[in-house]
């Protein structure tokens, strides 16, 4: 082959010679089970080597778009994604920058990957990560490579989550109209309408405040097991597991324990060992935020069960149950009966943290429920139409990156005191407004508004500085 051709010839892409002229495949091995060794599998035409580069077909050449580039956002986010770049390398070297590129988009723009191609090449992106393939095509064979690649993701969790020490771990679910996931069951969705959806767990880390690990179950569950295998399969390692009310069982508190996981598991009130006693039994006290919370310990089959009680929160309860009894909703025997219990929490724990300790590791958990809604509300995910359990796996590991890079920016607006005036969203936007504008085969930089000028100043990023205009 001339050098011309031989150029283009690198890990993942073949070239092959009909005729006189020569052509570039995007390719990958895929172990053959029956043949018992690998074989090459084509994952997409590139399109005809010539000297002038690889021209690709017409229905994959870049869209004409007049040369208007958004910038801002993906510059911006580009600092966060560097960190990913490499576990992404190593676990997915033929697919790394299309696995971040989608994560992206779908961060900045909510687009369903049928659209991403045209977003990709009317943005920054496609300069910063230029190995992506964002085709509607491509990137339904990309779900699905990486959905049936779980032992990669399995890895990559592994690598982001190294030095983690507690993690929050809630189940959700998304619902789904597929035909061909055997782990869908019904469900009631938010108007209580009865729908088909798939069970998925979410482990936070509260070091980092970032997702550790995320994964679809085979069916809705909050057995001790399902905790244990996340835990297992996230490659952690003495970890404290925090979860809340749902997965108490004395079965799932041994199971735990005889699995060496430590757990941090809020209780029911209505449990008959957690007892709601007096506000006079509460001796202890820290602080918390603006506020004080009271506390006692007691114990349940040698394990300690911390008691919180904030009574701030406890006199807005008692007075809105005294409410509900003047309007004849409820009794004043059931008030006697239920007032010990107002603004209390009950934890059960075999840490050996104190009191100050466990509380500030459950109130963190707030943080997965908050990726929860991130993840279903404002990444979209609530409702897919994936057709198989390995699209699904690799639409969800998509998320996850888009989700990682959700919380890195809102850590960002957190230290810098921005939460109040700009959300996520809402500096992204802002952003998106700095433009590159490719003018005779140069680079220009657009206009940049007063506003976004000072939502960059409060960012403290340097970023037209980092387009070099």
């Amino acid at each position: 082959m001339p050098a011309w051709v031989i150029k283009h010839k690198q890990k993942g892409i073949a070239i092959e010679k009909r005729g006189d002229s020569y052509y570039a495949s995007r390719v990958t091995s895929i172990w053959n089970p029956e043949k018992k060794r690998a074989q090459k599998k084509t994952i997409e035409y590139l399109g005809k080597v010539t000297p002038a580069g690889i021209v690709p077909p017409k229905g994959k050449r870049p869209v004409e778009v007049g040369g208007i580039l958004e910038s801002g956002n993906f510059i911006y986010l580009e600092n966060f994604a560097r960190h990913l770049s490499g576990p992404l390398m190593e676990c997915f070297p033929d697919d790394w920058e299309s696995i971040l590129a989608s994560g992206v988009m779908r961060l900045c723009y909510g687009e369903l990957f049928g659209r991403m191609r045209l977003r990709f090449e009317t943005s920054y992106a496609k300069r910063l990560w230029p190995g992506a393939s964002l085709s509607k095509n491509s990137l339904t064979d990309l779900l699905k490579r990486i959905g049936s690649q779980w032992n990669k993701q399995r890895e990559f969790f592994s690598l982001m989550s190294q030095g983690e020490r507690h993690m929050a771990i809630d189940l959700s679910h998304i619902f789904s109209d597929s035909k061909n996931i055997p782990w869908i069951e019904f469900g009631h969705n938010g108007d209580n309408v009865w729908r088909p959806q798939v069970g998925i767990i979410l482990m936070w880390g509260t070091t980092t405040q970032s997702p550790g690990f995320l994964k679809l179950l085979p069916g809705a569950t909050h057995s001790a097991q399902t905790v244990k295998n996340a835990i297992f399969e996230s490659g952690l390692q003495d970890i404290v597991a925090i979860m809340d009310k749902g997965f108490w069982s004395h079965e799932n508190m041994v199971s735990l324990e005889e699995s060496n996981i430590q757990y941090v598991m809020a209780l029911s009130r209505g449990l008959p060992f957690v007892e709601n006693a007096g506000h006079s039994r509460y001796k202890g006290y820290f602080r918390y935020g603006d506020g004080v919370q009271w506390w006692r310990s007691s114990e349940y089959e040698g394990r300690t069960i911390y008691h919180y009680l904030d009574k701030t929160i406890a006199d807005h309860e008692e007075s809105s149950y005294l409410r509900r009894v003047e309007d004849g909703r409820s009794t004043k025997s059931d008030y006697r009966r239920l007032k010990n219990g107002f603004g209390t929490l009950a934890i059960l724990t075999d840490t050996g943290l104190s009191a100050e300790e466990v509380y500030t590791l459950y109130k963190e958990r707030r943080e997965v429920e908050y990726a929860f809604d991130t993840l279903q509300n404002t990444l979209g995910a609530e409702t897919t139409w994936m057709r198989s359990r390995e699209s699904l796996q690799g639409y969800l590991f998509i998320m996850f990156i888009a989700l990682h890079l959700h919380s890195q920016v809102l850590d960002h607006l957190k230290r810098k005191d921005l939460l109040k005036r700009y959300s996520v969203r809402d500096v992204l936007t802002y952003l998106s407004k700095v433009t590159v504008v490719e003018m005779d085969g140069k680079d220009r930089l657009g206009e940049v508004t007063k506003q976004t000028k000072k939502v960059i100043d409060l960012l403290e990023v340097p970023i037209t500085e980092r387009l070099g205009l």
